[in-house]
């Protein structure tokens, strides 16, 4: 899911710097506020230029705030697996609080990492503490109180006395002398009419 990232900085160059820190690395979608640019605006005005960015207005009130005193804002939207990646470029330019509660990533955030790019993006560790995560997820027990589980989940014995199981079971013998037995079943001529050869 791709997540907004939002940052205050003091300055513009700081605000500059960060932005170009996100196009290095090939963020496209951002949005810029300067506070040099709203200087005495009222603050309806800084939340209009603020929610262009895709930002919610409750969060835009509160952001405005900062703006209005001569911060600025670069937000980005950053696609799936990318935001921990931009909240680490973006706080390496020492940014102000700005007001606004941090997105919950999971309490943790993983680094990047070439070896493991799925885990990265995933923000899950490559190694659990869980033994049989699976087993947890689909609530099965990862080893079952059976030798053959699937035998016993539908009643069969693992090794049938029958030299032919399915035969057996469906009630047909496994050779027929019958040189048509599909059609002998179902009682159905072998050639319809239309495809009888003539004599």
């Amino acid at each position: 899911m791709s997540q907004n990232i939002n940052r205050l900085y003091a300055t513009p160059e700081q605000a500059a710097l960060a932005l170009a820190a996100l196009k290095d690395e090939d963020y496209s979608d951002y949005h810029t506020v300067s506070g040099a640019s709203f200087t005495g605006a009222p603050i309806d005005s800084i939340v209009a230029a603020i929610i262009k960015g895709n930002i919610l207005k409750s969060d835009a009130r509160i952001l405005a705030k900062g703006i209005s005193a001569g911060a600025s804002l670069v937000s980005v939207h950053a696609p799936f697996g990318g935001a921990a990646k931009a909240t680490r470029i973006l706080d390496k330019f020492q940014p102000i609080d700005s007001g606004v509660a941090e997105p919950d990533l999971g309490g943790h955030i993983i680094a990047w990492d070439e070896a493991t790019p799925m885990s990265c993006i995933l923000q899950m560790p490559v190694l659990l503490n869980d033994a049989a995560p699976f087993s947890k997820f689909w609530n099965l027990p990862a080893l079952g109180g059976s030798a053959a589980p699937l035998s016993s989940f539908f009643g069969f014995g693992v090794i049938s006395r029958a030299a032919a199981p399915l035969s057996a079971l469906i009630n047909l013998p496994l050779l027929s002398k019958n040189p048509e037995p599909l059609s002998s079943l179902l009682h159905f001529p072998t050639l319809s009419g239309a495809m009888r050869p003539r004599r």
